[in-house]
């Protein structure tokens, strides 16, 4: 399939079966001659070489480093960076990043800031990324006070999603993923409970990138609609963090969406078939949807999101399924919201 995204760079999402076409896409876009694939060590060990094979014509260099959130920090980052200093890189050559949303952060963030930016590709490997964090152009790395605090809009210039790696998911990765889709069914209607139920196809992860490759054309640098995407996050940022991101990003985000769901209810007096609709719907994704630590405590950390203002933090809750609203919320306003 072939999803086409008109940002301020227009480029297309492609799926195919395997990585046999990623040079046939990457010669469509790339003009220089080095790839450095950007990896994690959960990933590198299943797909490198076949996509190192898959490269012909290309010079290609890697860069593995251990998996996981705590990987995306600076010292990764200048790692990367350095990497294509030592390797001679220039402004026409390329970074791949071959894996979930870790790697294609870190890998993006460094690609926009080397040179002031170098060609860059996702290849996104987690049913997570292929669905949100490969499209959009957020690149960014965590800092010890939260998650995505140094970090650049960077469009890439293409997006390969390669079907058979989702054949080698853990089935946590894959609720994972299923918590960011669930999320997009409660932005549009189009991601229906059936699609849902049917679970990780072709079909689910299209659906998906359609809503956000719209969201994002429409706003793309983030100053208004593409903060609905956020719907979830600023309560499932706070709580990834106190985990200390032993808990996914997709469970925390169903997490975070679970106490939306509470907010919404409370802030536009929503029926109790609205609010059954919706707990129905977040079930769908698989994940226990409790709270592990305490309100106040999560509340406190909100104060680090990147939504925050001086007044306060912006929530997306919901008046119905398919019509999320920002609202600037203190954090005694959310408390009184969740009480």
């Amino acid at each position: 399939m072939k999803l086409p995204v008109n940002a301020t760079k227009k480029y297309d999402i492609v799926s195919f079966p395997s990585f046999d076409f990623l040079a046939v896409e990457m010669k469509k876009k790339a003009r220089g001659k080095n790839v450095l694939i950007v990896s994690d060590d959960n990933v590198a060990p299943l797909y490198l070489e076949e996509v190192k094979s898959a490269l012909s014509g290309f010079f290609v260099h890697t860069f593995v480093f251990p998996a996981g959130e705590r990987s995306k920090n600076v010292d990764t980052y200048l790692k990367i960076v350095g990497a294509l200093a030592e390797n001679g890189f220039v402004r026409q050559d390329c970074v791949l990043a071959l894996g979930g949303g870790v790697v294609g952060d870190v890998a993006g963030f460094a690609a926009a800031t080397y040179m002031r930016g170098i060609s860059f590709v996702q290849c996104p490997t987690s049913f997570l990324a292929m669905i949100d964090s490969s499209v959009g152009g957020k690149t960014a790395v965590d800092l010890p006070q939260g998650k995505n605090l140094l970090g650049a809009f960077y469009q890439p210039d293409l997006v390969y999603i390669a079907l058979k790696t989702l054949s080698t998911l853990p089935e946590r990765e894959v609720r994972c993923g299923m918590g960011e889709a669930v999320k997009y069914a409660f932005l549009s209607e189009s991601v229906t409970p059936e699609l849902l139920k049917r679970g990780v196809t072709e079909e689910l992860i299209f659906e998906c990138l359609k809503i956000k490759a719209d969201i994002v054309e429409k706003d793309e640098f983030d100053k208004g609609t593409r903060a609905f995407l956020n719907l979830g996050h600023t309560l499932g940022h706070a709580v990834e963090k106190l985990s200390d991101y032993s808990l996914s990003h997709g469970e925390c985000v169903v997490k975070g969406l679970a106490k939306i769901i509470d907010m919404s209810v409370k802030k536009f007096s929503l029926s109790e078939e609205k609010k059954q609709k919706m707990i129905s719907l977040l079930a769908l994704s698989g994940t226990e949807p409790t709270l592990p630590f305490g309100l106040q405590e999560v509340l406190a950390e909100t104060v680090h999101d990147k939504k925050r203002e001086k007044s306060g933090v912006n929530f997306v809750l919901l008046k119905d399924i398919g019509k999320p609203t920002s609202v600037l919320l203190t954090a005694e306003e959310a408390e009184a919201l969740l009480q």
